[in-house]
Protein backbone atom coordinates (compact mmCIF):
# COMPACT_ATOMS: atom_id res chain seq x y z
CA UNK A 1 0.00 0.00 0.00
CA UNK A 2 1.53 3.19 -1.28
CA UNK A 3 1.19 6.64 0.79
CA UNK A 4 0.61 9.67 -1.69
CA UNK A 5 2.83 12.48 -1.32
CA UNK A 6 1.85 15.63 0.62
CA UNK A 7 2.23 18.93 -1.18
CA UNK A 8 5.61 20.05 0.84
CA UNK A 9 6.86 16.77 0.18
CA UNK A 10 6.33 17.29 -3.65
CA UNK A 11 7.89 21.34 -3.11
CA UNK A 12 11.08 19.67 -1.18
CA UNK A 13 11.02 16.62 -3.99
CA UNK A 14 11.16 18.61 -6.68
CA UNK A 15 13.58 21.35 -5.55
CA UNK A 16 16.24 18.61 -5.12
CA UNK A 17 16.32 17.55 -7.95
CA UNK A 18 16.30 20.70 -9.58
CA UNK A 19 19.54 21.39 -7.59
CA UNK A 20 21.36 18.15 -8.57
CA UNK A 21 20.20 18.90 -12.15
CA UNK A 22 21.69 22.27 -12.25
CA UNK A 23 25.28 20.91 -10.29
CA UNK A 24 25.86 18.03 -12.97
CA UNK A 25 24.93 20.94 -15.87
CA UNK A 26 27.29 22.90 -14.44
CA UNK A 27 30.33 20.35 -13.91
CA UNK A 28 29.50 18.87 -17.55
CA UNK A 29 29.95 22.44 -19.15
CA UNK A 30 33.10 22.99 -16.53
CA UNK A 31 34.94 19.93 -18.02
CA UNK A 32 33.72 20.47 -21.74
CA UNK A 33 35.27 23.84 -21.50
CA UNK A 34 38.28 22.42 -19.25
CA UNK A 35 37.32 25.07 -16.76
CA UNK A 36 39.39 22.85 -14.32
CA UNK A 37 42.86 24.52 -15.59
CA UNK A 38 42.00 28.30 -14.40
CA UNK A 39 41.66 31.37 -15.49
CA UNK A 40 45.23 31.76 -15.84
CA UNK A 41 46.01 28.41 -18.17
CA UNK A 42 48.47 29.20 -20.67
CA UNK A 43 47.49 28.15 -23.93
CA UNK A 44 50.99 26.96 -26.57
CA UNK A 45 52.23 25.37 -29.74
CA UNK A 46 54.21 22.89 -31.38
CA UNK A 47 54.94 21.49 -34.42
CA UNK A 48 56.21 17.71 -35.16
CA UNK A 49 56.88 16.22 -38.73
CA UNK A 50 55.21 12.54 -37.18
CA UNK A 51 52.89 12.91 -34.05
CA UNK A 52 53.32 9.33 -33.32
CA UNK A 53 49.70 9.12 -32.13
CA UNK A 54 49.34 12.05 -30.04
CA UNK A 55 45.73 12.74 -29.99
CA UNK A 56 43.43 15.64 -28.20
CA UNK A 57 43.62 14.79 -24.40
CA UNK A 58 47.25 13.24 -24.49
CA UNK A 59 49.05 14.25 -21.31
CA UNK A 60 51.59 16.82 -20.97
CA UNK A 61 54.47 16.41 -18.16
CA UNK A 62 56.68 18.75 -16.37
CA UNK A 63 59.22 17.22 -14.57
CA UNK A 64 57.12 14.05 -14.32
CA UNK A 65 54.32 16.33 -13.04
CA UNK A 66 50.96 15.79 -15.26
CA UNK A 67 51.07 19.96 -16.12
CA UNK A 68 48.46 20.00 -19.08
CA UNK A 69 47.07 18.11 -21.98
CA UNK A 70 46.81 18.79 -25.74
CA UNK A 71 43.40 20.48 -26.69
CA UNK A 72 44.15 20.47 -30.52
CA UNK A 73 45.73 18.62 -33.29
CA UNK A 74 45.85 21.08 -36.74
CA UNK A 75 46.40 19.14 -39.90
CA UNK A 76 49.69 20.58 -42.30
CA UNK A 77 48.31 22.32 -45.30
CA UNK A 78 51.32 20.82 -47.43
CA UNK A 79 52.45 17.53 -47.83
CA UNK A 80 55.65 17.42 -45.73
CA UNK A 81 54.84 20.40 -43.20
CA UNK A 82 54.63 20.08 -39.58
CA UNK A 83 51.91 18.98 -37.42
CA UNK A 84 50.59 21.84 -35.23
CA UNK A 85 49.39 20.83 -32.02
CA UNK A 86 47.42 22.99 -29.57
CA UNK A 87 48.78 22.52 -25.41
CA UNK A 88 46.84 24.16 -22.71
CA UNK A 89 49.08 24.26 -19.13
CA UNK A 90 47.50 24.51 -15.99
CA UNK A 91 48.28 28.03 -14.40
CA UNK A 92 50.41 26.58 -11.27
CA UNK A 93 53.08 25.66 -14.04
CA UNK A 94 53.11 28.70 -16.03
CA UNK A 95 55.89 30.16 -13.89
CA UNK A 96 58.44 27.19 -15.06
CA UNK A 97 57.51 27.48 -19.17
CA UNK A 98 60.35 29.31 -20.89
CA UNK A 99 60.69 30.92 -24.39
CA UNK A 100 63.16 28.08 -25.17
CA UNK A 101 61.32 25.17 -23.71
CA UNK A 102 61.43 21.74 -25.87
CA UNK A 103 58.67 19.43 -26.08
CA UNK A 104 59.36 15.83 -27.28
CA UNK A 105 56.81 12.52 -27.86
CA UNK A 106 57.55 9.83 -25.29
CA UNK A 107 56.13 6.51 -24.68
CA UNK A 108 54.89 5.32 -21.34
CA UNK A 109 54.05 1.55 -20.26
CA UNK A 110 54.43 -1.64 -22.15
CA UNK A 111 51.44 -0.38 -24.31
CA UNK A 112 53.50 2.58 -25.54
CA UNK A 113 50.43 5.27 -25.13
CA UNK A 114 52.16 8.58 -25.47
CA UNK A 115 52.74 11.74 -23.14
CA UNK A 116 53.98 15.01 -24.09
CA UNK A 117 57.52 15.81 -22.17
CA UNK A 118 58.10 19.16 -22.02
CA UNK A 119 61.86 20.35 -20.61
CA UNK A 120 61.04 24.00 -19.32
CA UNK A 121 64.14 25.73 -20.68
CA UNK A 122 66.86 27.49 -19.45
CA UNK A 123 65.87 29.97 -16.31
CA UNK A 124 67.77 33.04 -18.04
CA UNK A 125 65.46 32.54 -21.07
CA UNK A 126 61.99 34.99 -20.78
CA UNK A 127 58.93 33.13 -20.07
CA UNK A 128 56.82 32.01 -22.40
CA UNK A 129 53.63 33.53 -23.65
CA UNK A 130 50.08 32.59 -24.84
CA UNK A 131 50.32 31.24 -28.33
CA UNK A 132 54.07 31.10 -28.44
CA UNK A 133 55.46 28.11 -30.96
CA UNK A 134 57.78 25.90 -28.90
CA UNK A 135 60.74 24.06 -30.28
CA UNK A 136 59.99 20.13 -30.75
CA UNK A 137 62.46 17.48 -30.08
CA UNK A 138 62.50 13.85 -31.94
CA UNK A 139 63.35 10.82 -30.25
CA UNK A 140 63.93 7.79 -31.65
CA UNK A 141 61.67 4.65 -30.82
CA UNK A 142 62.42 1.19 -31.05
CA UNK A 143 60.55 1.62 -34.33
CA UNK A 144 63.54 3.86 -35.80
CA UNK A 145 66.47 1.69 -34.49
CA UNK A 146 65.38 -1.37 -36.13
CA UNK A 147 64.91 0.18 -39.58
CA UNK A 148 68.42 1.90 -38.54
CA UNK A 149 69.40 -2.06 -38.02
CA UNK A 150 67.93 -3.53 -41.13
CA UNK A 151 69.40 -0.64 -43.19
CA UNK A 152 72.53 -1.46 -41.58
CA UNK A 153 72.32 -5.27 -42.45
CA UNK A 154 71.36 -4.61 -45.76
CA UNK A 155 74.21 -2.28 -46.95
CA UNK A 156 76.62 -5.35 -45.13
CA UNK A 157 74.80 -7.71 -47.84
CA UNK A 158 74.81 -5.14 -50.09
CA UNK A 159 79.30 -5.26 -49.85
CA UNK A 160 79.17 -1.65 -48.45
CA UNK A 161 80.99 -0.21 -45.49
CA UNK A 162 83.90 -1.67 -43.86
CA UNK A 163 81.67 -4.69 -42.62
CA UNK A 164 80.53 -4.94 -46.02
CA UNK A 165 83.91 -5.24 -47.83
CA UNK A 166 85.13 -7.48 -45.34
CA UNK A 167 82.15 -9.98 -45.75
CA UNK A 168 82.06 -9.79 -49.30
CA UNK A 169 85.95 -9.10 -50.39
CA UNK A 170 87.53 -13.01 -50.05
CA UNK A 171 91.31 -11.05 -50.88
CA UNK A 172 90.98 -9.06 -47.75
CA UNK A 173 89.77 -11.68 -45.37
CA UNK A 174 92.32 -14.04 -46.81
CA UNK A 175 94.74 -10.84 -45.78
CA UNK A 176 93.56 -10.89 -42.24
CA UNK A 177 93.80 -14.26 -41.65
CA UNK A 178 97.11 -14.31 -42.73
CA UNK A 179 98.04 -10.97 -40.63
CA UNK A 180 96.38 -13.21 -37.72
CA UNK A 181 98.67 -16.57 -38.54
CA UNK A 182 101.92 -14.24 -38.58
CA UNK A 183 101.02 -12.15 -35.07
CA UNK A 184 100.27 -15.88 -33.43
CA UNK A 185 103.63 -16.77 -34.31
CA UNK A 186 105.62 -13.27 -33.68
CA UNK A 187 104.23 -13.93 -30.35
CA UNK A 188 105.30 -17.56 -30.14
CA UNK A 189 108.77 -15.91 -30.98
CA UNK A 190 108.74 -13.54 -27.83
CA UNK A 191 107.46 -16.46 -25.59
CA UNK A 192 110.50 -18.20 -26.37
CA UNK A 193 113.02 -15.16 -26.19
CA UNK A 194 111.31 -14.33 -22.65
CA UNK A 195 112.52 -18.11 -21.91
CA UNK A 196 115.76 -17.91 -22.82
CA UNK A 197 116.30 -14.43 -21.59
CA UNK A 198 114.53 -15.54 -17.75
CA UNK A 199 118.43 -18.41 -18.40
CA UNK A 200 120.57 -15.60 -18.66
CA UNK A 201 122.89 -15.51 -15.07
CA UNK A 202 122.13 -11.16 -15.03
CA UNK A 203 118.50 -11.84 -15.31
CA UNK A 204 117.56 -14.41 -13.56
CA UNK A 205 117.71 -13.41 -10.36
CA UNK A 206 115.11 -10.97 -10.99
CA UNK A 207 112.51 -12.85 -12.95
CA UNK A 208 110.42 -15.81 -11.02
CA UNK A 209 111.09 -19.15 -12.43
CA UNK A 210 108.80 -21.38 -9.82
CA UNK A 211 109.97 -25.05 -11.22
CA UNK A 212 113.70 -23.78 -11.28
CA UNK A 213 113.56 -22.36 -6.84
CA UNK A 214 111.71 -25.19 -6.13
CA UNK A 215 113.00 -28.13 -8.12
CA UNK A 216 117.05 -28.30 -7.35
CA UNK A 217 119.00 -31.24 -8.18
CA UNK A 218 122.52 -29.89 -6.96
CA UNK A 219 120.55 -29.35 -3.09
CA UNK A 220 118.75 -30.83 -0.38
CA UNK A 221 115.37 -29.36 0.41
CA UNK A 222 114.22 -29.46 4.07
CA UNK A 223 110.57 -28.53 4.10
CA UNK A 224 108.27 -27.46 7.03
CA UNK A 225 104.43 -26.96 6.52
CA UNK A 226 102.15 -24.19 7.80
CA UNK A 227 98.47 -24.33 7.44
CA UNK A 228 97.26 -20.84 6.16
CA UNK A 229 93.89 -20.72 8.60
CA UNK A 230 96.42 -20.45 11.42
CA UNK A 231 98.24 -17.79 10.53
CA UNK A 232 95.95 -15.22 8.53
CA UNK A 233 93.24 -13.59 9.12
CA UNK A 234 90.61 -15.23 7.10
CA UNK A 235 90.73 -14.46 3.47
CA UNK A 236 93.56 -12.06 3.40
CA UNK A 237 97.44 -11.65 4.01
CA UNK A 238 97.30 -10.46 7.72
CA UNK A 239 98.95 -12.15 10.23
CA UNK A 240 97.14 -12.83 13.86
CA UNK A 241 98.40 -13.12 16.49
CA UNK A 242 98.47 -16.44 17.09
CA UNK A 243 99.73 -16.44 13.45
CA UNK A 244 103.12 -14.53 14.57
CA UNK A 245 103.78 -17.01 17.85
CA UNK A 246 103.68 -19.72 15.38
CA UNK A 247 106.08 -18.07 13.17
CA UNK A 248 108.63 -17.08 16.25
CA UNK A 249 108.72 -20.95 16.74
CA UNK A 250 109.41 -21.55 12.78
CA UNK A 251 112.11 -19.15 13.11
CA UNK A 252 114.33 -21.53 15.65
CA UNK A 253 113.79 -23.99 12.69
CA UNK A 254 115.04 -21.95 10.14
CA UNK A 255 118.33 -20.57 12.03
CA UNK A 256 118.95 -24.60 12.92
CA UNK A 257 120.12 -24.84 8.95
CA UNK A 258 123.93 -23.80 7.60
CA UNK A 259 123.90 -20.34 6.83
CA UNK A 260 124.74 -20.54 3.40
CA UNK A 261 121.67 -22.17 2.80
CA UNK A 262 118.87 -20.50 0.94
CA UNK A 263 115.03 -20.05 2.34
CA UNK A 264 112.14 -20.20 -0.27
CA UNK A 265 108.51 -19.56 1.09
CA UNK A 266 106.01 -20.67 -0.85
CA UNK A 267 102.44 -19.79 -0.72
CA UNK A 268 99.93 -22.16 -1.94
CA UNK A 269 95.87 -22.23 -1.98
CA UNK A 270 93.31 -24.42 -3.96
CA UNK A 271 91.00 -23.22 -6.48
CA UNK A 272 87.39 -22.35 -5.56
CA UNK A 273 85.50 -19.77 -6.64
CA UNK A 274 88.49 -17.37 -6.73
CA UNK A 275 89.57 -17.50 -10.12
CA UNK A 276 93.70 -18.64 -10.34
CA UNK A 277 95.09 -15.28 -11.16
CA UNK A 278 93.13 -13.86 -7.72
CA UNK A 279 94.87 -16.72 -6.23
CA UNK A 280 98.29 -16.03 -7.13
CA UNK A 281 98.36 -12.43 -6.13
CA UNK A 282 96.98 -13.73 -2.67
CA UNK A 283 99.26 -16.43 -2.15
CA UNK A 284 102.51 -14.17 -3.48
CA UNK A 285 101.18 -11.73 -0.53
CA UNK A 286 100.98 -14.31 2.03
CA UNK A 287 104.41 -15.54 1.37
CA UNK A 288 105.84 -11.54 0.95
CA UNK A 289 103.89 -11.18 4.89
CA UNK A 290 105.76 -14.12 6.23
CA UNK A 291 109.02 -13.01 5.11
CA UNK A 292 108.76 -9.51 5.90
CA UNK A 293 107.74 -10.79 9.21
CA UNK A 294 110.66 -13.62 9.62
CA UNK A 295 113.16 -11.14 8.14
CA UNK A 296 112.50 -8.04 10.33
CA UNK A 297 111.87 -9.45 13.21
CA UNK A 298 114.23 -12.78 13.33
CA UNK A 299 116.64 -11.81 10.60
CA UNK A 300 116.74 -15.11 9.05
CA UNK A 301 118.63 -13.65 6.04
CA UNK A 302 121.56 -12.62 7.98
CA UNK A 303 124.49 -15.28 7.88
CA UNK A 304 127.09 -13.00 9.80
CA UNK A 305 128.17 -9.19 9.92
CA UNK A 306 127.87 -8.16 6.36
CA UNK A 307 126.74 -11.52 4.40
CA UNK A 308 123.38 -12.36 3.55
CA UNK A 309 121.65 -15.30 2.45
CA UNK A 310 118.73 -15.20 -0.37
CA UNK A 311 115.48 -15.53 1.54
CA UNK A 312 113.03 -15.68 -1.43
CA UNK A 313 108.88 -15.23 -1.55
CA UNK A 314 107.18 -17.06 -4.19
CA UNK A 315 103.15 -17.57 -4.86
CA UNK A 316 102.09 -20.61 -6.30
CA UNK A 317 98.31 -20.47 -6.04
CA UNK A 318 97.11 -23.51 -6.76
CA UNK A 319 99.81 -25.20 -8.69
CA UNK A 320 101.54 -27.60 -6.91
CA UNK A 321 105.43 -28.80 -7.32
CA UNK A 322 107.32 -32.26 -6.88
CA UNK A 323 107.81 -32.20 -2.98
CA UNK A 324 105.34 -29.98 -2.58
CA UNK A 325 101.90 -32.36 -1.71
CA UNK A 326 99.62 -31.73 0.97
CA UNK A 327 99.84 -34.51 3.49
CA UNK A 328 97.16 -35.78 6.05
CA UNK A 329 98.15 -33.28 8.50
CA UNK A 330 98.06 -30.13 6.12
CA UNK A 331 95.92 -27.93 4.45
CA UNK A 332 95.46 -27.85 1.06
CA UNK A 333 96.04 -23.46 1.77
CA UNK A 334 99.44 -23.33 3.75
CA UNK A 335 102.60 -21.75 3.96
CA UNK A 336 105.55 -23.70 2.77
CA UNK A 337 109.02 -22.86 4.36
CA UNK A 338 111.88 -24.63 2.04
CA UNK A 339 115.22 -24.77 2.86
CA UNK A 340 117.90 -25.88 0.18
CA UNK A 341 120.83 -26.97 1.60
CA UNK A 342 123.71 -27.29 -1.69
CA UNK A 343 125.15 -30.45 -1.83
CA UNK A 344 129.38 -30.78 -1.43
Amino acid sequence: MTRALNPRQLLLLGCTMLAGLVLFATAFFSIGSRGWYGKDSLNLKTSFLDIRGVDVGTRIRIQGMDAGEVVSIKAPENPGSPVVIGLKIQGSYKKLIRKDAVVSIASEGLLGAKVLELFPGSPSSLSAENQDLLTSKHNPEISDILAEVSDMLGKIRKGEGSLGKLTQDTKLYDSLVQLANQSQQTMQAFQQDADALKKMPIVRGYVEDPMQMIVRSNADMKRKTINSSGIFEPGSAILSIEGKKILDKASEWLMGFPKDSDIVIAGIMTAGATDRETLRLLTRQQSETVTDYLKNIHAIHKSGWFSRRKVSPIGLGDKTYPGLEATPETESSRIELLVFINRG
